[in-house]
């Protein structure tokens, strides 16, 4: 198997393989940011084509200083931040307390899938990029930390919060109902 250096030297050149290659390496990550931050697959599927697209058409600028992943992160970031702003919509304004539903629906609707990804989304973006790389794409938290350039007691803070601040979130809407 080629090295990524390697593999990062043939695609500036134009080599398909090797662009396809690092496109199998890196998807996860890049479509994993995409959804922290905007928060559904349509628009994470976006970002993640939009991400290739920049980065390949780029590769001749890279210097090759640092890891092409953490290069690579910072173009998945700006590229989600940007397509947030232009293309996903606002929640918004927030409902009267006697607009919510009852009880059961609540408990329900914070138990469900979409409740679990509407809080989600609510956590700061640090800590939500954290928790979905952590949780739904099962890097390590040494991967994280040199992924996004911090150190790895970092990376166990904003997971710590994140995992706090979700838990507070979803026992809110318990006790909403």
């Amino acid at each position: 198997m080629p090295r990524e250096s390697d593999l990062v030297r043939e695609a500036g050149e134009g080599d398909l393989a090797a662009m396809e290659a690092l496109y199998a390496a890196h998807r996860a990550m890049v479509f994993a940011v995409g959804m922290g931050v905007c928060g559904n697959g349509a628009d994470a599927d976006e970002v993640l084509q939009e991400t290739f697209l920049r980065a390949f058409r780029s590769l001749a600028d890279w210097r090759g200083a640092g890891k092409f992943s953490t290069w690579l992160y910072a173009i998945a970031v700006r590229t989600a931040l940007n397509w947030r702003s232009r293309f996903v919509l606002r929640p918004g304004p927030r409902r009267p307390a006697e607009e919510y539903p009852g009880p059961g629906a609540a408990a329900d609707d914070a138990e469900s899938a979409e409740g679990l990804r509407r809080a989600i989304h609510k956590l700061p973006f640090r800590q939500r990029i954290v928790l979905t790389l952590r949780h739904l794409r099962g890097l390590s938290l040494a991967e994280i930390a040199e992924l996004q350039g911090c150190a790895l007691g970092t990376v166990k803070s904003n997971l710590h919060h994140a995992m706090a601040n979700l838990k507070e979130t979803l026992e809110d809407e318990r006790t909403r109902a």
